[in-house]
């Protein structure tokens, strides 16, 4: 059958067209407006499965030291260690929270990425398998999240890693950025603290409250990730919404004596992303707090890839742009290890 004669499913806006990237254009012209979109159909965790009518989008992992599955009770986590032996100290290690709308994914999610920070940063790389919405809601994700960096803090998450705990970042995507940057906020208030190194937030979510009418107003007619998927995925997490005003599920809304306490951070933006302006505020919201509370130590860098959409980590194998962000997100890592040593 040929493509024309199948109905389109998620066509692109006529005024955002014009400003996406062309690779990406070409993409969902062929393939993805003709996909349903998961907020018209039930849940019946097909979802999770992918679309098999689409070719492979992220990029091939590259090869590093060892690649292991660990389960830590109620969930899995995916552990890279780097080649060769490890620093005196130990090895520095990024924990990575996947994306996925709170739903889907898993520790399969984003190997590339994962893979080329170990690589390139000399760092143990664990990326966590947290629990999935609707069976797990609110905050069972966020939960988890703690749980693996309490884990990879102890004294048994340590010694099996090897690690520097000196030397500790977190990073994530989408959902997964929203559970990174809540979790940042919680090391912070443990006792004793965990100081983190940095975060890495891409593409990330950060206020649980916006609406297209708000927040959401200049990129709401953005493609794939419409307003109406990102509320679907909402409301499978969320069961209360009152809770999506609390800083575990929309870090914006931290005390800014919590906020002011964030590691040094970094936020990859894509500019026709419905999340967009999420990350642009959060940036300028740390920032200010930082400012205010007199740390110069702090750093916030907000990089946007122009022409992006919210799909951009996820087809790296096929983006230019995607394989972009990939380097760059791994390029940060290495050089805030680094500035940490």
């Amino acid at each position: 059958m040929l493509s024309s004669s199948r109905p389109i499913q998620q066509p692109i806006h006529a005024e955002v067209r014009p400003h996406l990237d062309p690779e990406y254009v070409a993409f969902h012209d062929k393939y993805l407006q003709y996909l349903v979109p998961d907020d018209q159909k039930s849940w019946d965790g097909s979802a999770r499965l992918g679309h098999s009518s689409l070719p492979p989008t992220e990029s091939t992992p590259v090869a590093v030291g060892e690649i292991r599955d660990l389960n830590l009770g109620e969930f899995d986590v995916r552990i890279f260690t780097p080649d060769g032996p490890s620093p005196q100290l130990g090895w520095p290690v990024f924990i990575w929270l996947h994306g996925g709308g709170w739903a889907v994914g898993g520790i399969n999610s984003n190997n590339d990425l994962c893979s080329v920070i170990c690589q390139r940063a000399r760092c143990v790389v664990v990326t966590v398998g947290y629990r999935l919405a609707p069976e797990h809601p609110y905050p069972a994700a966020f939960e988890d999240a703690v749980q693996a960096v309490k884990w990879v803090c102890g004294d048994e998450g340590s010694a099996q890693l090897g690690i520097d705990r000196s030397r500790i970042a977190v990073g994530g995507t989408s959902a997964g950025a929203q559970l990174a940057a809540s979790l940042s906020l919680e090391a912070a208030r443990m006792r004793p603290p965990i100081r983190l190194a940095f975060q890495l937030l891409v593409v990330p979510v950060i206020d649980n409250t916006a609406t297209a009418s708000t927040v959401w107003a200049a990129n709401r007619n953005a493609p794939w990730l419409t307003p109406a998927r990102m509320t679907w995925y909402r409301r499978m997490y969320f069961v209360d919404e009152a809770s999506t005003r609390e800083w575990q599920a929309s870090p914006s809304f931290a005390p800014p004596c919590l906020l002011a306490k964030s590691p040094r951070t970094w936020i990859a933006v894509a500019e026709q992303d419905l999340l967009a302006p999420e990350g642009e505020l959060y940036g300028e919201q740390l920032a200010a707090v930082w400012k205010s509370a007199g740390r110069t130590d702090a750093q916030v860098v907000v990089k946007t890839y122009e022409g992006s959409t919210h799909s951009i980590l996820a087809m790296a194998g096929i983006l230019s742009k995607g394989q972009e962000l990939l380097q760059d997100t791994a390029d940060r890592a290495a050089e805030w290890f680094h500035a940490e040593l």
